[in-house]
């Protein structure tokens, strides 16, 4: 089903599926822009044949319900000041999924700072069950249901997204090292499907795809914790270890060791080889990782995005093609961003061409500052370092880096330093160097080794909840810029 953001009292579902023509019908669950399969309403009405209750109990009902970004859904959920009460429809009892399913019901139900009362219907048999406070999954009789109901003191919400803040369910594993050692988390419907396919399949090698913020690096390091507690395993990154893979490594016992020191890898005598970022790997390095599987006999999971490069060269790299072109291969497509918020993805898009601002509907969390000189923006970002911004800076280069020199704030962590990390709020410098084509695209002069344009796309792309951009000494790409945006605003 999909979400109803409005609220909906169930008889009045239930008449109008029973009573009404079915255009009629589908005219009112289009005019609520919802749909529902008739087997779904089916089983709601057969719930509430069980509820004695007065008819007005039965209002102020959400169905289907989703969080935004991770899509998390709720069956039946109604908000009261006391508690909060929440409903699952299933056509058969499977007792574990059941029970597993109001667990994370209550994970993510528990930031409302509400008191919870979990529930699954079952219609194959007419049964009721209840998730106590030590989350065991019991028979109920409907009348708990039915004091429940009438006892709740109705909360409106004009709207639930308002309710639920995305990034405080988004857990990294370097960024929250803690939360995910300890298993704080859930994965996505998606996620979870991959990673069940990955556990029971046998294949040797497998291949996590994706664009930034679609919850590659979580699930490759969420199979690498799951394994690890009968394998030995190993985790590759690429680039230099952060203060997560520390962590990990130093308090948690992982093997975790950087590209350039792959060949440790035999000594280590892994059953598993986990390979984060690999579209940045040397294709040197991704032979030695491939004939190495292939003829130890053990299996190599590789997450990777082609469009998360840094450097010029390694435009040329093709790492997911040589990953694609073996046998015995699996690759996994993850499709749906979870850690940017839409307004963050859309205006990033629109950023890097200006022909996309027009799906930009919100810049609520975008700031856009422009200075002259180099200095009086260092002297600003450094005030908002001190606020809890992320500054994420420009890589030098010691050859023939002028360009990159005079773009760097001198603080914060530089492109590479945040491979595979997020943050809630990111401040990027646009220097001279960058301009719009003819074609409303970004673009950079004078590259010639790392690559401006690729590093200012790896930072923007690490915001969970806000970005600024500083624009320095360069009118013409801002003008375009805040013309793009203003057009979108006036539209």
């Amino acid at each position: 089903m999909s979400v109803l953001r409005k609220p909906i009292d169930l008889n009045s579902l239930v008449s109008s599926y029973k009573d009404l023509p079915v255009e009629i019908f589908e005219g009112i669950l289009n005019f609520f822009d919802f749909t529902m399969r008739y087997e779904e309403i089916d089983q709601i009405s057969n719930f509430i044949s069980n509820i004695y209750v007065e008819d007005r109990y039965f209002g102020y009902f959400y169905v289907g319900y989703k969080i935004p970004q991770i899509d998390k859904e709720f069956d039946l959920l109604r908000f009261g000041e006391n508690y909060i009460l929440n409903v699952e429809i299933k056509s058969i009892l499977k007792e574990e999924d059941a029970r597993e399913q109001l667990v994370q019901n209550k994970y993510y139900l528990s930031s409302l700072g509400r008191k919870l009362k979990l529930f699954t219907y079952i219609s194959e048999d007419n049964s009721f069950y209840q998730l106590d406070d030590d989350e065991t999954f019991n028979p109920v009789d409907f009348a708990v249901f039915e004091k429940l109901l009438v006892s709740q003191k109705i909360e409106h919400h004009p709207n639930l997204d308002t309710l639920f803040d995305p990034s405080d369910y988004l857990v990294s594993p370097f960024n929250d090292s803690e939360r995910f050692r300890k298993g704080s988390y859930f994965l996505t419907k998606q996620q979870q499907q991959f990673k069940n396919e990955i556990l029971k399949g046998s294949s040797r090698f497998i291949i996590l795809e994706g664009l930034p913020g679609t919850g590659k690096t979580l699930l490759l390091y969420d199979l690498a914790k799951e394994l690890s507690e009968t394998q030995e395993i190993v985790i590759i990154h690429t680039g230099e270890l952060n203060v997560g893979h520390l962590i990990l490594h130093q308090e948690y016992n992982w093997s975790i060791i950087p590209i350039k020191e792959v060949k440790e890898i035999e000594q280590l005598n892994p059953k598993f080889i986990f390979v984060d970022e690999t579209q940045r790997m040397y294709p040197w390095q991704l032979k030695y990782l491939i004939e190495y599987i292939q003829k130890n006999d053990i299996s190599g999971i590789f997450s990777i995005d082609p469009k998360q490069i840094l450097s010029l060269r390694e435009r040329n790299y093709n790492n997911l093609d040589r990953l694609k072109s073996l046998e015995n291969r699996e690759l996994f497509k993850l499709s749906k961003k979870i850690r940017t918020n839409k307004e963050l993805g859309a205006f990033i898009k629109g950023l890097f061409n200006l022909e996309n601002m027009k799906y930009c509907n919100n810049t609520e969390n975008i700031s856009i500052h422009y200075f002259g000189d180099i200095n009086q923006a260092r002297g600003f970002a450094e005030g908002l370092e001190r606020e809890g911004w992320q500054i994420i800076d420009y890589t030098g280069q010691n050859f023939n880096g002028q360009a990159i020199q005079r773009m760097k704030l001198n603080r914060g962590l530089n492109a590479h330093n945040v491979l595979g990390q997020e943050f809630d709020k990111v401040l990027v410098l646009v220097g001279s160097t960058f301009y719009y084509n003819d074609q409303n695209s970004i673009a950079v002069r004078n590259a010639n080794y790392y690559d401006p344009e690729r590093m200012f796309y790896q930072s923007v792309t690490r915001a969970r909840k806000q970005i600024m951009l500083l624009v320095v000494n360069n009118p013409e790409f801002m003008s375009k810029l805040i013309n793009a945006v203003n057009k979108k605003r006036s539209s």
